[in-house]
């Protein structure tokens, strides 16, 4: 059901892009950003390792932005680098002056593109009411062990494929100069969901293999990104 309405959105603002052609203008541009996405994704381990903020940087291009009025649609694509890392330390109970660290990273780098409609409100704001993103998820889960400096081998996870992914949200755009520069802040709600297997294994330690069970959904999205544009 939320792929059906999911693209049906899309199509439906394709289609006030076609229109937007024939009577406003276009602008198309560059931007660059900071982005902290939210998630759940648990690693089952005996210490229970939460995974819920990934953070990374966001680059891509404003493709076309159609304006009438003070209505504007614009669709645009991106690239997206994200990833989490959690250690635990703890004493090694076999060598009282030793330690072991495990370490656990989350990489969740993936392509999207979408579409927002937005309004200008006053002065130099636009509220971006709601944007809609397709994305394709190419992400990683390692697992490493490290006892008294040494490692004893990693586990490595992914999908197996690029898994899509949806978002919605909503935004502020600040316009320092009208069309040509400007500061976008958005927050929304991903929809993820990936399917993981083993890809490599190296470890020694045959214990760590059964902490590969991950579970996870999507969660909280914000990203603050400078707009470059330029005329059509």
């Amino acid at each position: 059901m939320i792929k059906f309405l999911f693209t049906a959105f899309l199509l439906f603002v394709l289609i006030g892009i076609i229109n937007a052609q024939s009577s406003g203008f276009g602008f198309s541009g560059f931007f660059a950003g900071y982005s902290q996405d939210g998630y759940v994704f648990q690693q089952n381990s005996p210490d229970q390792i939460n995974f819920n903020k990934a953070t990374g940087y966001r680059i891509g291009a404003n493709i076309f932005r159609a304006q009438f009025g003070d209505l504007f649609i614009t669709a645009k694509g991106y690239y997206q680098f994200l990833r989490e890392l959690n250690s635990i330390n703890s004493p090694n109970e076999l060598m009282p002056a030793g330690s072991t660290q495990e370490n656990y990273q989350l990489k969740m780098n993936h392509w999207g593109v979408g579409i927002d409609i937005g309004i200008h409100l006053f002065w130099i704001f636009d509220w971006k009411i709601v944007e809609g993103n397709l994305t394709f998820f190419n992400s990683d889960f390692t697992q490493e062990e490290i006892v008294n400096n040494a490692s004893q081998g990693v586990n490595s996870f992914n999908s197996g494929k690029n898994d899509k992914g949806y978002f919605l949200g909503s935004g502020l755009i600040i316009q320092i100069i009208p069309d040509y520069v400007s500061i976008e802040g958005t927050v929304g709600y991903n929809i993820i969901k990936f399917d993981w297997i083993m890809n490599n294994s190296t470890v020694n330690n045959p214990s760590l293999l059964s902490n590969s069970t991950v579970t996870e959904k999507g969660g909280l999205s914000t990203t603050v990104q400078l707009n470059v544009g330029f005329p059509l």
